[in-house]
């Protein structure tokens, strides 16, 4: 059941639910087949450390997609709002073992053939061009995230962004060097909501009005406090990193509208307003 919140006139809508997958076969999706270096093994080497074998098995999704706004998670948004792609690894590896290749973006029932065509955002690592807004892509603490200006077609409100992203288990990812872009900050806005490493000097009355705006940062936040801890062992994480590594294909859809009182439709019915 899709679980939702509204923020007063904001073009906000919270949700815990993961939206839906399309069954087509996508032009990043063939490329991944093609192109992607041979991904790891899912299978942990037998060792001595059985227990920490065990325990990390590969997960049905090594690769958690959630879009962003405003710090919230969202299924819709109004059309021109600035939203955060975020990537979190299912197990707390740590950051620099994780990338992002490709992502793009596609319409979800277009009437057109023409309109039907994937558009990247991200390709090599680095923002595409002439696709609006898209900032670099930026390692955070506790993943990847991409802050981009949402889009919608013009016989369509629904859109599905589907990235490709990396968890290398041996070694730290490769470093892209991406050129800036005017109006993207240096941090996202998630990273901003629970503090950057260099920042730890909130109160506790900060700590939790985020989490009661928030929930969603409780996991994020387990997942930061776990990489800052010294008890894990070089075993665990290299057993966590062979679970994880390869290449990974997700998708999340979101649901684009023209205006706020379209957004306010779409908070009471769960219906696209028609008209679109």
């Amino acid at each position: 059941m899709k679980s939702t919140t509204t923020t007063t006139a904001s073009a906000t809508i919270t949700t815990t639910a993961a939206a839906p997958q399309t069954a087509a076969t996508s032009a990043l999706t063939k490329e991944a087949l093609t192109s992607s270096a041979t991904k790891s093994s899912k299978e942990s080497p037998t060792s001595g450390a059985s227990m920490i074998e065990a325990q990390h098995k590969t997960p049905k999704e090594a690769v958690m997609f959630d879009i962003f706004h405003n710090g919230q998670p969202v299924e819709a948004v109004v059309v021109g709002s600035r939203i955060a792609l975020s990537f979190t690894p299912f197990y707390a590896i740590p950051p620099n073992y994780m990338s992002i290749s490709g992502c793009q973006v596609e319409p979800i029932g277009s009437l057109y053939e023409w309109e039907r065509e994937p558009l990247a955002i991200i390709k090599d690592g680095c923002q595409a061009d002439h696709v609006g807004l898209v900032c670099p892509p930026q390692r955070t603490d506790y993943g990847i995230s991409v802050t981009v200006e949402s889009f919608r077609y013009q016989t369509t409100a629904q859109v599905q962004y589907t990235c490709l992203i990396r968890i290398c288990p041996f070694a730290p990812c490769p470093v892209m060097t991406c050129p800036s872009v005017e109006g993207c900050s240096t941090n996202d806005p998630i990273s901003r909501t629970f503090g950057l490493r260099a920042k730890r000097h909130l109160t506790i009355e900060e700590i939790r009005a985020a989490l009661a705006a928030n929930p969603d940062l409780q996991r994020q936040i387990r997942l930061t406090n776990y990489l800052g801890t010294s008890e894990r062992s070089s075993a665990e994480t290299q057993q966590q990193l062979i679970a994880l590594g390869g290449d990974h294909i997700v998708k999340k859809r979101l649901v684009v509208v023209n205006s706020e009182d379209q957004l306010r439709y779409y908070v009471r019915t769960g219906d696209v307003p028609n008209g679109r």
